[in-house]
């Protein structure tokens, strides 16, 4: 079967091979389309190649045949495209560092790895909150709460993000889900853009404001 390597959109795996099994040539660009599917998961993906320099004499199928399909074609869009890593802004550095850990793990649907470093995340970010606080993630969140430094629906999403995240890590019996997964990576999201990229943007509006009322 011919084909190529390319990462996989649907089971994470890099350099997964993508057999083809059909092929269409553009009508009207100097553009192939080739049907792969997928070797590891069985997943199917369209593969855009154009071709390398003037020549256009063969097609993606044959030059694979050739053995040579790299040097006369550029592989470009893979449709679906894989996941892109979903980041509050204006997170801290150390906070960004395990959250994009966390969404290659989602996209590679390593969820127990996904769920401990969400947890991570928001346990640096409890942190960046009060740097004062100390104790396991339970009792600094505890502590927030006491002090009104979060209101109610931050805690509960910290608390679900928290317990996901231990589940993860010591949980013997069982794995975790994708949608239990996909749950706990949209509370962190909530809670970090409440807690970083909401204020920032405040911030900012209100710095365009106070410069347009002075111009």
């Amino acid at each position: 079967m011919q084909g190529v390597p390319a990462d996989c959109p649907h089971c994470g795996t890099r350099r997964a091979f993508f057999g083809f099994k059909a092929e269409v040539k553009s009508k009207k660009l100097p553009l192939w389309y080739v049907l792969a599917v997928c070797q590891v998961c069985d997943g199917a993906v369209i593969l855009e190649f154009s071709h390398r320099g003037a020549s256009l004499g063969d097609s993606p199928n044959k030059a694979a045949e050739h053995g040579d399909i790299n040097d006369q074609f550029h592989l470009g869009r893979m449709l679906p495209e894989a996941p892109r890593p979903r980041l509050a802004t204006h997170i801290p550095e150390n906070v960004e560092s395990p959250l994009l850990e966390a969404e290659q793990a989602y996209a590679n649907c390593s969820y127990s790895a996904a769920g401990s470093m969400y947890r991570k995340a928001t346990e640096r970010a409890v942190k960046a909150i009060d740097p004062e606080l100390t104790g396991m993630l339970n009792t600094r969140i505890r502590k927030l709460e006491e002090r009104s430094l979060l209101p109610n629906a931050m805690i509960e999403l910290l608390d679900q993000v928290r317990l996901f995240g231990n589940a993860s890590m010591h949980e013997d019996e069982i794995d975790p889900t994708e949608e239990e997964c996909s749950a706990a990576r949209d509370f962190c999201h909530l809670f970090l853009t409440y807690t970083f990229s909401l204020p920032a943007k405040v911030a900012e509006a209100k710095e365009n404001a106070d410069k347009s009322s002075l111009a």
